[in-house]
């Protein structure tokens, strides 16, 4: 008898729930999110192809960038260049892959400025609230109604004139700074839901100060926009680079993907049209690649749509 009311102890007992190890814990995430969104996952390999490419380009390129081969200029695909060459020789895998760096440097730049200022703004507007409220959301409105892609070729035009300036980072704030009040707005929609939240309440009864409970309180319910916001922002930044470097207004000397379009994609198109597609096909699928994992983040990481 003793031994069956054991039995049932242990069979009926609190059940252990053993814990993932922490270090696996990303895997299981990897995995659930791969199950869960297959698309989003399959945006993540190419983000995080494209990342790779930039940052190992000197060991993934086949030939120095800038190396000339006049012998072989306008050369199809061969063994000798994968993707071709250019009017000068220059090898167009190798130029590919150093263009990578350059949109992914501009683009995760540009990214954090944005976000950074954006997350400032929207918390700091949508916490406070009011009159300051009020004339924050009158400067956003005005920042706006400024047409972008001609203030940063003016900016860009002033500074590549200046000596020793890195034109590259002048990108990347130039860009950032544009592209904060568009985000600021969806974090600050988000903020004022949060704060009536009574968790928020309860802090204020507390006596926690106002910058405390930003920073405990509402950032942490906030990050997850934030960070899908930043995603999905990727892809327009990529495309605002490659579109100035087209128009020339990209770093001198450096392959970009906007550049190998403008230069040698619209001359030489009917002899050598690879000169103009592989470009177009790099930023189509960092374009593509960026929207939809950001997609994908923003139906796992927000509740609301999580639901559904």
């Amino acid at each position: 008898m003793a031994s069956t009311i054991q039995a049932s102890a242990l069979e009926f007992g609190p059940r252990v729930v053993k814990e993932r190890p922490l270090a696996l814990r990303p895997v299981f995430w990897l995995l659930r999110f791969a199950r869960q969104k297959p698309l989003g996952f399959v945006g993540m390999l190419m983000v995080a192809g494209l990342v790779l490419v930039a940052i190992f380009a000197d060991q993934v390129a086949t030939h120095p960038v800038n190396k000339l081969d006049l012998k072989h200029r306008l050369e199809g695909p061969s063994a000798r260049h994968w993707l071709g060459s250019d009017a000068t020789g220059k090898d167009t895998f190798s130029r590919l892959v150093y263009g990578a760096r350059i949109s992914m440097m501009v683009g995760f730049g540009a990214v954090a400025i944005s976000a950074a200022g954006a997350a400032t703004l929207g918390m700091v507007s949508g916490f406070f609230g009011g009159w300051f409220d009020k004339i924050l959301q009158r400067f956003v409105d005005a920042w706006q109604a400024m047409p972008g892609l001609i203030i940063l070729i003016t900016i860009l035009g002033i500074v590549r004139r200046m000596p020793n300036v890195n034109l590259v980072l002048a990108m990347v704030i130039a860009i950032g700074v544009l592209t904060i009040a568009g985000s600021s707005r969806v974090i600050r929609s988000q903020v004022l839901l949060v704060k009536q939240a009574p968790f928020v309440e309860a802090a204020h009864s507390m006596g926690a100060g106002s910058g405390r409970i930003m920073l405990y309180c509402i950032l942490p319910n906030v990050f997850p926009l934030i960070l899908v916001n930043a995603t999905v922002a990727l892809g327009g930044v990529i495309l605002a680079e490659a579109s100035l470097s087209f128009l020339g207004f990209g770093p001198a000397g450096e392959p970009s993907w906007g550049q190998m379009l403008s230069v040698d994609g619209r001359e030489y198109m009917r002899k050598q049209p690879g000169l103009a597609l592989f470009p177009g096909i790099c930023i189509g699928i960092a374009v593509f690649g960026f929207n939809i994992f950001g997609d994908a983040l923003r139906d796992v990481l927000d509740p609301r749509l999580r639901r559904r």
